[in-house]
């Protein structure tokens, strides 16, 4: 007979596959982000799904934790966005001739003409999409981190030790984006599978800040903001603001290329660095209650 470990994961696991296969082939026919939508709150179903199923008890990490979190909630919500972009500022220092503002595609769908011009519409606009973007994503990311970070990282952790954990959640996440990867989402059709190779790192590095988070704050909430801030760039990607060519999407100046994502990787070493020097006492705060 099974151990409930076992037959959680099998569980959580076997429905999750079915609804990513079942809602990739609609995003793969129809090309609707409703899909995409849906399929980021499959995860969270999932975890539902096996709780009844096996009558789990274990903590949900939904409690907010305001006290002694608000700092990492405010880091998750408005330095996110300065980290994405350092990667691009990285991408224009070594590539200056690429840097083409006033014939971006964002200035040429605003109708801007003029460098002043230009940077007074990115000045009003982009503080405002720091604030809006992450909102607008809160309840597909938190189908996503839910599950993730709230129920699969700590089921992993009681297994494995907790940096194993969290570089194994993290690639499970990346892989679970190889259906929509193959379909050209964020990085073309040109070269598949050195899409899925570079998304499934990509999540691997957002992974270990997520886990980070998680373990400092002890709820999803936190993760849920940073994972919609994240998001959040897709609408105002540094490719879209200041180049007027198409990206190399595996290098950058966008988020999920090497270097456009180069802020997130240092970011994610410190994180991990500090993972594993507290391993022990994160072991421990899993296994307590709510």
């Amino acid at each position: 007979m099974r151990d409930k470990f076992t037959k959680r994961i099998m569980i959580f696991g076997g429905s999750t596959i079915v609804c990513l296969v079942i809602f990739s082939l609609f995003y793969y026919q129809y090309r609707s982000d409703i899909f995409l939508t849906i399929l980021m709150l499959t995860p969270m179903f999932s975890v539902i799904l096996t709780r009844v199923i096996t009558k789990e008890k274990s903590a949900l990490f939904l409690k907010p934790r305001f006290k002694g979190s608000v700092r990492w909630y405010l880091a998750a919500y408005l330095l996110t966005p300065f980290v994405a972009y350092a990667g691009a500022i990285l991408f224009f220092v070594l590539n200056p001739d690429r840097l083409d503002m006033i014939n971006s595609k964002f200035a040429v769908q605003a109708g801007v003409t003029t460098m002043p011009g230009y940077y007074q519409l990115i000045a009003t606009t982009i503080p405002l999409a720091i604030i809006i973007n992450p909102i607008m994503g809160l309840i597909s990311c938190f189908g996503e981190e839910f599950a993730w970070r709230g129920y699969l990282l700590p089921k992993l952790c009681e297994k494995l030790s907790v940096p194993k954990a969290v570089l194994l959640s993290g690639l499970i996440w990346g892989l679970w984006h190889a259906p929509i990867i193959a379909t050209g989402f964020n990085y073309g059709t040109t070269n598949i599978l050195l899409g899925i190779v570079f998304m499934t790192a990509f999540c691997m590095v957002l992974g270990i800040i997520t886990a980070f988070l998680f373990f400092k704050t002890k709820t999803v909430w936190v993760v849920v903001i940073f994972h919609a801030a994240v998001n959040g760039i897709d609408l105002w990607a540094p490719a879209n603001l200041f180049m007027s060519e198409d990206p190399n999407l595996f290098i950058g100046p966008n988020l999920v290329g090497a270097v456009g994502g180069i802020g997130f990787v240092v970011v994610a070493i410190v994180c991990f660095i500090s993972i594993c020097k507290d391993a022990d006492n994160i072991r421990l705060q899993m296994e307590e209650k709510e």
